[in-house]
């Protein structure tokens, strides 16, 4: 049985990285074009966080505005293809489909759960500086309740009236790059086939499933 590294167990940086990202959820196209990349991740930080920590919410309630905000969030296809690497490329076209869809539900397991534990953290954004191919890397820190800032970078693109992210540093670790590295030791564990992958990836969202109750 493929044992996924679980994202509970990186605690502190599970925590704040969920927080990061949902700071660049999505807000109205027409918000995202008067803004900076940088006035943009501040606005909609603060009431995705609220929609997620919402007084009563339930676990499932949770996970489905978890994957929600993800999909408004980030590139899923860019993001997606990076965290395949090289086996993006041996992925058929379907499998390719399948694994964006079940990555985005483990990880919408695996950030809503993160979200019963917090405590008023806050996630302040401080500047945006250009980066290669016209992105823009958003630079921030999280401010815990007890215990020093953490350092949080996104890195976004332009698209269309909004932006999309392609890539969250904490403490300068990749999440995207961390998620390649799992994927990659779990691919080799089933004989370098994606659809290995995509099985564990089945295995890991029925278990989760199971722990969530329903509303």
């Amino acid at each position: 049985m493929i044992v996924f590294p679980n994202l509970y167990a990186l605690s502190r940086r599970a925590i704040v990285g969920a927080l990061a990202a949902c700071a660049i959820a999505a807000a109205a196209p027409s918000q995202a074009a008067e803004q900076s990349a940088l006035a943009f991740t501040q606005k909609v930080g603060d009431s995705a966080i609220t929609d997620l920590t919402a007084p009563g919410i339930t676990d499932s309630a949770r996970v489905k505005r978890m994957r929600k905000l993800l999909v408004s969030i980030f590139d899923a296809e860019a993001v997606g293809r990076f965290v395949l690497g090289p086996y993006a490329r041996q992925a058929t076209p379907e499998e390719f489909k399948e694994f964006l869809k079940l990555y985005e539900i483990y990880v919408a397991h695996n950030y809503a759960g993160l979200f019963k534990r917090y405590n008023g953290q806050k996630v302040e954004f401080t500047r945006e500086q250009p980066a290669a191919n016209g992105q823009i890397v958003v630079n921030g820190v999280i401010r815990q309740v007890s215990g020093p800032d953490i350092s949080t970078d996104l890195r976004v693109h332009k698209a269309g009236d909004t932006y999309k992210a392609v890539d969250l540093r904490i403490e300068g670790v990749s999440m995207p790059l961390t998620h390649r590295k799992q994927f990659a030791s779990v691919i080799a564990q089933r004989g370098g086939k994606v659809s290995g992958l995509l099985s564990a990836l089945k295995g890991a969202i029925a278990k989760f499933e199971k722990e969530t109750p329903s509303e």
